[in-house]
């Protein structure tokens, strides 16, 4: 697929250098990356002194904390931050016409190989490592309830989370995206509680107001997002980015996956013990409804045609 305009597929967007250099910035310099975050995607293409007016800071300031970034001019980040917001905004038909005038290899398969393995490293080895603590911790701290939900396509990444989060631990909720769902959801969250979400481009405005809700409740959000940042990162506690280059002429869903399994991965060395025990029961529970086939009757029923009926779950 024709990669969009915008910050390079390896290398983080400006809104995340932003976010992963908060812990450096002196007091004044943070209130122009609060500025940045908070404010319409476009503040940053003010000048330097409108920019300064709305972060309450000198126009010296902003000079400094835009040198921090790593860019060498105020004009250099304009131009950054421009390609971001043009690809942040680009529309599914826009990026789907940009595949169909591409130059296309003829090895479909060897192409796709090559496509999802590089989105797939580089989204994985690009994690943040302050983020991802802060994620495998939430989902692993006991005591909370985690509520996790997705978007149009993204929802299937949410319920996979969610299946195999609740064989490690308890309290865990997939919200489906019907709004009788999400404002359930919203309904019962407490504090501390955490919700996972998973937003990309063309970023919802239900999942933001899901967001919004749960933390003027007090829960903790876990953002799975793209590069260029769903609305959502503006509050969220941990931020996983995740490429979203593939072969097809729509967004590949992949990169994502591999980062949410590398997050289980972690998730089950945070629980130990406990996680094991839970596992373990959980297994034993769903053996009474998940059961292999009695001897010779998967082999009977492939011979013949004809359904051969399990055994009935066990009772008791």
């Amino acid at each position: 697929m024709a990669k969009p305009s915008g910050p390079t597929e390896t290398a983080p967007s400006v809104s995340e250098q932003i976010r992963q250099c908060l812990g450096e910035l002196s007091p004044s310099e943070r209130r122009v990356a609060r500025a940045l975050l908070a404010g319409p995607p476009t503040i940053g293409l003010e000048s330097s002194a409108r920019l300064a007016a709305h972060a309450g800071v000198s126009t010296p300031t902003v000079s400094r904390f835009i040198a921090q970034l790593g860019f060498g001019s105020y004009a250099a980040f304009q131009r950054a931050l421009h390609d971001e917001i043009t690809a942040r905004m680009m529309s599914p038909v826009e990026v789907y016409r940009q595949h169909q005038a591409s130059q296309r290899s003829a090895d479909v398969l060897g192409a796709s190989a090559a496509a999802l393995g590089e989105a797939v490293t580089a989204s994985v080895a690009s994690l943040d490592p302050d983020e991802f603590r802060r994620a495998v911790s939430l989902l692993a701290e006991g005591g909370r309830q985690v509520l996790v939900t997705g978007g149009w396509f993204s929802q299937l990444l949410a319920g996979y989370l969610a299946s195999v989060l609740r064989e490690l631990r308890p309290g865990v909720r997939s919200v489906g995206p019907s709004a009788t769902e999400r404002a359930g959801a919203i309904a019962d969250i407490a504090r501390r509680d955490v919700v996972a979400a998973f937003d990309f481009r063309r970023y919802e405005r239900d999942t933001l107001e899901l967001a919004r809700s749960a933390r003027a409740a007090g829960a903790r959000i876990v953002l799975f997002t793209d590069p260029w940042l769903s609305p959502v990162a503006d509050i969220a506690d941990a931020v996983l980015t995740a490429q979203v280059t593939g072969p097809a002429p729509f967004e590949s869903m992949t990169p994502a996956l591999a980062v949410a399994e590398t997050l289980i991965t972690s998730v089950v060395d945070a629980l130990g013990a406990v996680g094991r025990a839970r596992f373990e029961r959980f297994g034993e529970i769903a053996e009474r409804w998940v059961r292999p086939w009695p001897d010779g009757a998967g082999q009977e029923s492939r011979a013949t045609g004809r359904e051969v009926a399990a055994d009935p779950p066990l009772q008791g």
